[in-house]
């Protein structure tokens, strides 16, 4: 199985790594590639290597988040297989922000669409959001809801653990719908 993993905290990196390595004997064998320090790294990544199995991603990245990340590598259908880690959960996630648009969630999908067509036709525009991110933030959106929206596998909770990455791989194999581990 071919994994590659983005994170921008190196100790994070470590961590996934020594994970992975932790539970290859029992899953493995594994093709670990060099990690991505941001999204933009992690599109790279997956673009040279288009047979990658597994996406494993942080959330909050410099430069391209995980989230803008993930829409643009499912759209152009560069891996199908795509799980966000991240240290949010249901507290922090659902914190409103002040002075967040009141408007109905379809509006507010509407709204985040056109964030995600941007990313994935990478325009940038100035004055615009341009991240999924921001944008989740900016209209009170679950980021984590907001991954399964948009095709992610699943996610998972730091810190890492193989504990964690053994019930991940367990559930790959069997299970059809998003994976949660961790989110409480």
């Amino acid at each position: 199985m071919k994994i590659i993993f983005a994170d921008d905290m190196p100790e994070m990196r470590s961590a996934m790594l020594a994970s992975l390595k932790e539970i290859e004997g029992d899953f493995g064998p594994f093709e670990i590639l060099e990690p991505a320090k941001d999204g933009n790294e992690l599109i790279q990544l997956v673009e040279n290597n288009p047979d990658v199995d597994l996406v494993l991603t942080d959330l909050r990245m410099p430069h391209l988040d995980g989230l803008s990340a993930l829409v643009y590598l499912i759209a152009n259908k560069k891996c199908n297989k795509i799980v966000m880690v991240s240290s949010e959960s249901i507290a922090t996630v659902n914190k409103v922000e002040k002075g967040a648009l009141d408007i109905e969630i379809e509006e507010k999908m509407t709204l985040l669409d056109k964030i995600a067509h941007r990313v994935i036709d990478e325009e940038r525009v100035e004055g615009k959001i341009n991240s999924i991110l921001t944008g989740c933030e900016k209209l009170s959106l679950d980021p984590i809801s907001i991954a399964e929206y948009y095709g992610a596998t699943g996610y998972m909770r730091k810190p890492i653990s193989g504990r964690k990455l053994s019930h991940l791989f367990d559930n790959l194999s069997t299970n059809k719908h998003f994976i949660s581990i961790g989110l409480v």
